[in-house]
């Protein structure tokens, strides 16, 4: 499952420490726990290192297994709060490599998912986008030099970053399903020559195979309020980026809840030669403009 490493100190870590505190107070081994439960020896070591979040039935019976019902309270809570993990992009940026060091982890994370599907509302996803596009993009009061304090250097280097994770959509081997709303394609950022040439790009990525990029026609009725967008990778993992940082969702029944209402922006899309029209018509609309 393609989660992030936890974060020392955060809910996460200390939720694992919590379960594998409990495992050890029963005298049985990882191997021996996890033959208790009927699990593979590898879940039990995951979720103690936290590499894997545990659902609300693997507590229960985790719990039950090792006798430790007086323990429930506490378990909850540390699971309650551990659901979603906030990181802040300030304190990212802080670390050694930058702005461009917190951009190659998310390269790092879809190298590693088999499946990633992403849905922006009114935004394009940055692997869609062209280097004039994202230049203009992050110069805004919302990019990270004011949210996050990176330097011009650091969003140079960003945007190569950015430019590098593009080689995925090329990937045969790799399930890459993007959905937009047909906002992001009127959302003008920078001059009229960056937003057409970025219509011109997307056109092209209309084409491609290894891609399922699908457009929600503002014609459609809506099937989800699009109060943000999201990214899901396999089935471990939903991230959902805000202007100062983003929350890492790794329940697996709010996992469940962001799968179904991506099959259902699917389902109110269009994909293929009705995406590459619209797209078109709004890059002919656009060039008319005086």
């Amino acid at each position: 499952m393609p989660t992030s490493p936890p974060h020392p100190g955060s809910d996460r870590v200390r939720l694992a420490t919590k379960l594998r505190e409990i495992r050890a107070a029963t005298g049985l081994s990882g191997n021996q726990f996890a033959k208790t439960l009927g699990w593979p020896q590898s879940r039990v070591s995951k979720i103690e290192t936290g590499t894997q979040f545990p659902t609300g039935d693997d507590i229960t019976g985790w719990l039950a297994a090792a006798g430790a019902g007086t323990e429930e309270d506490a378990v909850t809570a540390l699971l309650r709060r551990a659901r979603v993990e906030s990181v802040s992009f300030r304190q990212e940026f802080r670390k050694p490599g930058g702005a461009a060091a917190k951009q190659r982890s998310v390269l790092e994370l879809e190298q590693q998912a088999s499946r990633i599907a992403q849905y922006q509302p009114a935004l394009l996803p940055g692997r869609l986008q062209t280097p004039a596009f994202m230049r203009s993009l992050l110069a805004l009061p919302s990019g990270p030099a004011r949210t996050g304090g990176a330097s011009d250097a650091d969003i140079e280097q960003l945007v190569a970053v950015r430019i590098e994770r593009q080689a995925q959509l090329h990937d045969p081997g790799k399930a890459l399903s993007l959905t937009i709303g047909e906002a992001t394609l009127w959302t003008r950022i920078g001059d009229r020559d960056t937003q057409l040439g970025q219509l011109d790009r997307l056109h092209t990525l209309a084409g491609l195979r290894t891609v399922d990029l699908r457009i929600v026609p503002f014609d459609s009725v809506m099937p989800i309020a699009p109060l943000h967008g999201f990214s899901i990778y396999d089935a471990g993992l939903v991230v959902v980026e805000l202007f100062a940082g983003e929350h890492l969702i790794m329940d697996p029944d709010e996992i469940a809840l962001y799968e179904a209402l991506y099959g259902r922006l699917q389902a109110a899309s269009v994909s293929g030669d009705a995406a590459a029209r619209l797209i078109r018509n709004v890059s002919h609309r656009l060039a008319g403009d005086s």
